[in-house]
């Protein structure tokens, strides 16, 4: 892992390496390639990505047969769990639904409307990710989308059962057997057996990435996600085991995953580190953890623990979590960030699993312009406009006087024409 003893290093660092964006061309001709083959051959396209990429061969869609076959296969405990995370799930972005509005004379308004198809892309990987289903399926169904599909991998023709269950439980309506940048396309295009949907929504490797960033204009999207990343803020009187522990859990997911550590003491860096290679000594993904920490891990050392602050918000981090009591206080003040996590208890391996929000969060510094994912990324906000004759004749002046000045004279003949109507000029 890189060190950086001063502030100025560590921003220079942020800015020309860490925030640095390059274009993949490689990437971009792949997918490009796989679009264009969808949209002209559709589902023989698609069968062929399949069968090329997944060794899969069953149907599309899953049936509802098959479905509740899942139901069996899987435990009670499992069950219980994945429901207590939809209740709080639900709970939290039923708080956060905006509602239509009008002013007192009903002149200018807000119409908040939910889209009709959404995509929940729940990505297969090395583990099935249930937690992705339900921090997709639910802000969507919340939100009021009339049809939300998910669509997750099923490798060799293996089914997620567990997947299934938690797709089915969160609410989704249909579970299609698709992974790859060639159902994102599949998707946004629509062929002869998949939907075209409205917006997409989910994480997914690089391809889906790329997928989705070259889908969108024909299809909503609600970000583009790349490896996850933690920052940990923590100075020298805090536990060093449980630093070393939520930094392990998030280097854990991928060795593209990046792990950061803020403190005030090149000594406590020390121990974390050391303390992260002993933890790691026991863990089943111990090859992930320690290639992420060697080739992703970041450790910033500053003078006054509060700099932690303009760092924190320089590196917009996906999730940031503030150990340090001395930062807490001041949290209101990291604007840049996915999700904030505060003090000891309040562990990013929560916010993954049940605390309420969803854990789809802004990756790569996108959380300078974008948001956690919730209700708003499947609603469209339309105004409306009912304006009374005195009003219009309030505002036409000016209407006529700007219109002119572009040079719009049809804008300003519509308006003038309203004018003598309603004057009688």
């Amino acid at each position: 892992m890189k060190t950086f003893n001063n502030l100025k290093d560590s921003k220079d660092y942020i800015i020309n390496f860490l925030r640095k964006f390059e274009t993949d061309e490689s990437l971009y001709g792949v997918c490009s390639e796989i679009g264009k083959n969808i949209q002209k051959n559709g589902d023989t396209a698609l069968k062929k990505y399949l069968k090329d990429f997944d060794n899969f061969n069953l149907e599309f869609e899953l049936e509802e047969e098959s479905i509740n076959d899942s139901f069996s296969k899987v435990s009670k405990k499992f069950i219980d769990s994945i429901q207590k995370s939809i209740n709080r799930s639900r709970n939290f972005h039923k708080n956060s639904l905006p509602k239509s509005w009008n002013n007192s004379s009903g002149s200018l308004g807000e119409n908040i409307i939910p889209v009709d198809k959404a995509l929940c892309y729940v990505p297969g990987g090395t583990a099935p990710l249930v937690s992705t289903v339900v921090m997709t399926v639910v802000p969507a169904k919340t939100a009021g989308v009339k049809e939300v599909i998910v669509t997750t991998p099923a490798i060799n023709n293996v089914i997620s059962d567990e997947i299934v269950v938690a797709a089915k439980m969160a609410g989704a309506d249909k579970i299609f057997l698709l992974g790859g940048a060639h159902s994102i396309f599949a998707f946004a295009y629509g062929t002869q057996t998949i939907p075209k949907v409205d917006l997409i929504c989910g994480p997914g490797n690089k391809y889906v990435t790329e997928a989705k960033r070259q889908v969108f204009g024909s299809v909503g999207i609600d970000g583009l996600y790349g490896p996850t990343e933690t920052l940990i803020i923590a100075d020298k009187s805090n536990d060093i085991e449980l630093c070393a522990a939520d930094l392990i859990a998030q280097a854990e997911h991928d060795v593209e995953a990046t792990p950061i550590l803020i403190t005030d003491s090149l000594e406590f860096s020390k121990k974390v580190e050391k303390e992260i290679f002993r933890q790691a000594e026991s863990l089943p993904r111990k090859e992930i953890i320690l290639k992420s920490f060697e080739s992703k891990g970041l450790f910033f050392i500053v003078d006054n623990i509060a700099d932690s602050i303009a760092l924190a918000n320089l590196i917009a981090a996906e999730h940031v979590s503030i150990l340090s009591e001395k930062v807490v206080n001041n949290y209101k003040s990291i604007l840049n960030a996915g999700g904030i996590f505060l003090g000891d208890d309040s562990a990013e391996v929560f916010g993954d699993y049940i605390a309420g929000p969803s854990h789809v969060m802004p990756t790569g510094g996108s959380a300078r312009f974008n948001s956690a994912l919730n209700v708003r990324h499947f609603l469209k906000y339309q105004p409306f406009i009912n304006l009374s004759k005195k009003e219009v004749l309030s505002v036409i002046d000016e209407v006529i006087n700007l219109a002119e000045l572009e040079n719009l004279d049809g804008h300003a003949q519509s308006a003038l024409k309203r004018r003598r109507k309603m004057i009688g000029e």
